[in-house]
């Protein structure tokens, strides 16, 4: 794990921010992916199989 303070509060959420951008590049998940809504319409042409 890793083990950081300080006082400040602004830095502080620097350094989770940048532990958790760490942790999902580690995991493969912090890709930015194309996403579309589904309308109803969308959602009945769907095939679930």
């Amino acid at each position: 794990g890793k083990w950081a303070f300080t006082p400040d509060l602004k830095e502080m959420g620097t350094l989770i921010k940048e532990h958790i951008e760490k942790k999902r590049d580690a995991l493969g998940i912090n890709e930015k992916k194309e996403r579309k809504l589904y309308d109803m319409e969308d959602r009945r042409a769907l095939s679930v199989d």
